[in-house]
């Protein structure tokens, strides 16, 4: 049956997620040269404000104590908010973490609300410090409570950390050295429970210093752990066979006797020793634990470091190359592989919508198309309530095809069969042997004011991505199969130049689905906003569940840096 509300109560949930769904799913474009740094979605934004009202509430309402004590007590208060915070923070920072086991969240999503979590207890620690400092200069007693009260250095060595864990926790620090940051931040981590942890036991109330015990209990559990499940993983070291792909890829496929089983889209950190004794590399797993013989498949671009080392010992092992040593029965070279994770996975299953549009952009093939195979081998097994699946791979070059041929054949044939209807197009954004740029214009029947189609960014400025294309002889690209291409590689796929118009192809979607529709995205953060603005405009447009009978849009973006 389709995937669709049927009566009041149904009809009414649904009503009310289409209006949460439009508010929090949009995000700003970032701006070229931001150093890094980026604007959360609206509805991330929405928890973020909510938390900070929340404990300015806590801090002023019903705080306003009169004389002497107003100050005081006031400094006290954001004293108890922000010690309270330790536990919170920790709880929010580690892979395996109860929040997110709770909630169903992955540990990376959980990551922006640490950040901010540690900058409200910033800010409380600034209004306990403020107030406190406040009321002492009111009554002279500032040179007094320093020289002969501990609270106060120890106070200013704790606060001295915290502000230089929050300022370098922001994206231009973090970018210049990652591995650099995770190490000066343990660091810094364990300063500060020290100087917050002597600040707390010099008060008139030294039990306070329970919240900080709690959160180095928490530290401790998680760590063990994890250190247990890495252990376990890697109690028999994983082999990695390494394959060079076009394009500066390197295809890893890891045997792992311990790990069999993980869901769709998750990742692991992976370290390969010969590579980089204490280097951790998160991959997005693009097999499934039914395909590929139950290995985990990765696909890593490289750029330096970890991935350019693998990429360069890959490199003498072309497919075909490695083809003729299996025939000859020579041995194929590996490399011991150890494994934390597998994590993630924290979007709705997609085999219960009634479309799914799965949508990648480079790499991020790994994620979507590891979906696109837990369905098939799902669909092969049992009814599912899915009818139509629309995989789109935006890619530079159509040579990358073959980073992931086999795998989508497979998955199409698998799907069709099931009665399924799959469309897979694969969308070449800047190939210029793959077809003249006159002649592109002509077929995909548009005229770009700034030269070729293929190279214009999908959205620009919060405009839509067709209104940079005017149409030729007034037909506009109505689909994506339009100004399609031979494809020899790959049959079953629409094969074009340029990028997809979303607004198109998400309006056609769900004027023809006879239940809710999903999208997931995973690519460069320019491609997830426009897929982010196309979904909020259709669902808006055509009022999804809101009684014209077009059904629900859902949106699951997976992002990378």
């Amino acid at each position: 049956m389709p995937a669709k509300p049927t009566n009041v109560i149904t009809k009414s949930l649904s009503t009310v997620t289409a209006v949460v769904r439009e508010a929090s799913y949009l995000q700003i474009t970032p701006v070229p040269n931001s150093f890094g740094i980026r604007i959360p979605p609206f509805g991330t934004i929405a928890i973020i404000v909510s938390y900070l009202a929340f404990i300015l509430a806590l801090e002023f309402i019903n705080n306003d104590v009169p004389g002497a004590q107003h100050y005081q007590s006031l400094g006290l208060r954001a004293g108890w908010l922000a010690a309270g915070h330790v536990p919170l923070i920790i709880l929010l920072s580690g892979k395996n973490n109860l929040i997110g086991l709770l909630c169903g969240v992955s540990y990376e999503r959980l990551l922006v609300y640490h950040r901010w979590v540690a900058r409200g207890m910033l800010l409380l620690a600034t209004l306990h410090f403020s107030f406190q400092s406040h009321g002492w200069n009111l009554y002279g007693l500032m040179q007094l409570e320093w020289t002969t009260d501990t609270c106060p250095p120890t106070g200013m060595a704790a606060y001295a950390i915290l502000l230089w864990m929050n300022l370098t926790t922001l994206a231009p620090f973090r970018s210049m050295s990652y591995e650099f940051f995770i190490i000066q931040h343990v660091i810094t981590y364990f300063g500060f429970i020290i100087a917050l942890s002597m600040h707390l036991w010099g008060t008139t109330s030294p039990w306070s210093a329970i919240w900080v015990f709690v959160g180095v209990g928490i530290y401790l559990f998680l760590r063990f752990a994890r250190t247990a499940r890495y252990v376990f993983n890697n109690v028999r070291p994983a082999r990695a066979t390494l394959e060079a792909l076009e394009g500066g890829a390197t295809k890893v496929r890891v045997s792992s006797r311990q790990i069999k089983k993980w869901a769709p889209g998750s990742h692991v950190l992976l370290s390969i020793p010969k590579f980089g004794l204490i280097q951790s590399h998160p991959a997005t797993i693009m097999s499934t634990p039914a395909s590929h013989d139950g290995d985990l498949v990765f696909i890593l671009r490289a750029f330096k470091g970890f991935t350019r080392r693998i990429l360069k010992a890959a490199a003498p092992s072309s497919p075909s190359v490695v083809l003729v040593a299996k025939d000859n029965g020579a041995a194929v070279q590996t490399f011991t592989a150890l494994i934390d994770g597998p994590y993630g996975a924290s979007h709705s299953d997609f085999a219960c919508f009634n479309t799914v549009v799965l949508i990648a952009g480079g790499t991020g093939v790994t994620f979507t198309l590891s979906n696109l195979l837990d369905l098939s081998h799902r669909a092969a097994s049992q009814k599912l309530p899915l009818r139509e699946v629309r995989f789109i791979w935006l890619i530079k070059k159509k040579a990358l095809l073959l980073w992931a041929a086999e795998e989508l054949r497979f998955a199409f044939e698998t799907l069709q069969k099931a009665g399924i209807e799959t469309k897979i197009t694969i969308c070449v954004t800047c190939d210029d042997t793959m077809v003249d740029p006159v002649d592109a214009q002509e077929a995909i029947g548009c005229q770009c004011a700034s030269g070729r189609c293929c190279c214009i960014d999908g959205r620009s400025d919060n405009k839509d991505s067709c209104d940079d294309i005017s149409p030729v002889d007034g037909q506009g690209e109505k689909s994506l199969s339009k100004g399609a291409v031979d494809n020899p590689v790959l049959q079953c796929a629409v094969l074009q130049s340029g990028r997809p118009c979303f607004d198109d192809l998400f309006r056609d979607v769900v004027c023809q689905a006879g239940g809710e529709t999903a999208v997931a995205v995973c690519g460069p953060l320019g491609l997830s906003v426009s897929v982010r603005s196309a979904v909020v405009k259709i669902s808006d447009e055509l009022a999804v569940h809101k009684g014209t009978g077009a059904q629900g849009m859902y949106l699951h973006v997976e992002s990378f840096r």
